[in-house]
């Protein structure tokens, strides 16, 4: 089942192409040898998943070394693509036809025939090689690459491409079995060559993250039935030279985050949510080790806009965000919520008053997770002995009259204070 989320929220955490010309996150994973090994990783990534069994399964066959040793040739798997929808397929065949086709290839169209032979020789040739991989996977294999087997197996010996196997590699056929071959892949087969060809393209996928998984260091998630969330080493994947934080709640279902301007919440809060996402796709992480709860939707309000043509100001926007995403959430959704500076569109009185009135309902929420930053201390102090929440905060500090940001996470409220200093440090060199 699909997890729900919405444009902000992938717009947001920057997982694709955005609107704020960021680096994706996609971007660091999309290395494959093949166009539909890149449009597998860009389907993965867009469609994070709910479903336990799916995402273990993906997770076991990516950790796995045991791989499927196949040759991935871009060109010629393009090439593959091209010849399975090339002009009409034939529907209909016979040693007559064929006959008949002989004469009129004699003296019309070489490169229709060239295409055709050429496709068949690469399909030919990529079913052996499916055939081969396949018979190498036992039952200690990752259950994907066991499904990957039996289809290639139930594919290569229960449909008409049966009478294909044993295939005759660089077999010189006649133009009989030419044309014979063209009517299976083209037109009895097409569907069966194509759901080999997916097969393929995961294959590729599935490699090529293992790959960058390993060279940056990345970990595999772990999901927890209960309330345990926890990242150790989380960082930002699109940083250089990062700073590694540990993260967690067990108890409590609202975090709150405090810090200065420039100390690095935002930053932090959407690590967070890049590494939640990618858990729920099934992907590598980028921290040492991280457990979080399945979640049923995941949503973000951190770079908010507001309307001009629907007439909303940035507090309405804001306003408004919550109150969709508390929609869900009454659906019975169990949702993972992040809530950057809260109400930063209003005074400071009206900003307090309405961030303590959304935490008092996000309370009584308890089967969801809320990662709430503020900028409000005043707020934070409020909840302070509230069971339901934790807290956590930036390290920053002005030193011989230099702002001096660790990024390192700690527990507890901050009572650092800079706005003022940043503004008058900032406006005396004009």
């Amino acid at each position: 089942m699909k997890v729900n989320w919405d444009n902000q929220t992938i717009n947001d955490l920057g997982i694709i192409e955005n609107r704020y010309e960021e680096k994706e996150i996609f971007s660091i994973f999309n290395a494959t040898h093949s166009y539909g090994g890149k449009k597998i990783l860009r389907k993965w990534i867009t469609k994070p998943l709910n479903d336990l069994f799916i995402l273990t399964k993906r997770i076991e066959a990516l950790k796995s070394s045991t791989f499927f040793h196949l040759s991935i040739r871009n060109e010629e798997l393009d090439f593959i693509e091209y010849y399975l929808n090339y002009e009409d397929k034939p529907t209909v065949y016979s040693r007559f036809n064929s006959f008949f086709m002989l004469l009129f290839r004699s003296s019309h169209n070489k490169s229709s025939r060239y295409v055709i032979e050429r496709g068949i020789k690469l399909v030919t040739e990529l079913l052996e090689e499916l055939e081969l991989a396949g018979q190498k996977i036992t039952s200690d294999s990752p259950l994907l690459f066991q499904d990957f087997a039996q289809q290639i197996k139930n594919t290569l010996h229960f449909t008409e491409l049966k009478e294909l196997v044993p295939f005759r590699k660089n077999a010189k056929l006649n133009y009989y079995t030419i044309d014979y071959y063209d009517y299976l892949f083209r037109y009895k087969c097409h569907i069966s060559l194509s759901n080999l060809l997916d097969i393929v393209y995961q294959i590729d996928a599935i490699h090529t993250i293992h790959q960058i998984a390993e060279k940056k260091g990345f970990s595999y998630p772990q999901f927890s039935s209960e309330k345990e969330f926890y990242l150790k080493d989380l960082y930002h994947p699109l940083i250089d030279k990062p700073v590694k934080n540990d993260w967690g709640i067990n108890r409590s279902h609202i975090c709150i985050f405090t810090g200065s301007n420039m100390a690095g919440k935002s930053t932090f809060l959407k690590a967070v949510g890049i590494a939640v996402w990618l858990a729920h796709c099934g992907l590598p992480v980028p921290a040492s080790y991280m457990k979080c709860p399945i979640f049923d939707g995941i949503y973000t309000s951190i770079n908010l806009p507001d309307s001009i043509k629907d007439g909303r100001s940035h507090f309405y926007s804001e306003v408004l965000r919550i109150k969709e995403i508390l929609q869900k959430i009454r659906e019975g959704k169990r949702c993972f919520v992040i809530l950057d500076e809260m109400f930063r569109g209003t005074n400071a009185q009206d900003a307090f008053d309405a961030s303590c009135a959304v935490n008092k309902i996000l309370n009584n929420e308890d089967g969801s997770v809320f990662l709430i930053s503020t900028h409000i201390l005043e707020f934070a102090n409020h909840f302070v002995n509230s069971s339901t929440c934790s807290f956590y905060y930036m390290e920053s500090e002005i030193k011989d009259n230099q702002l001096m940001c660790s990024y390192k996470l700690k527990s507890g409220i901050s009572e650092t204070r800079v706005g003022y200093w940043i503004v008058k440090n900032e406006l005396e060199q004009i």
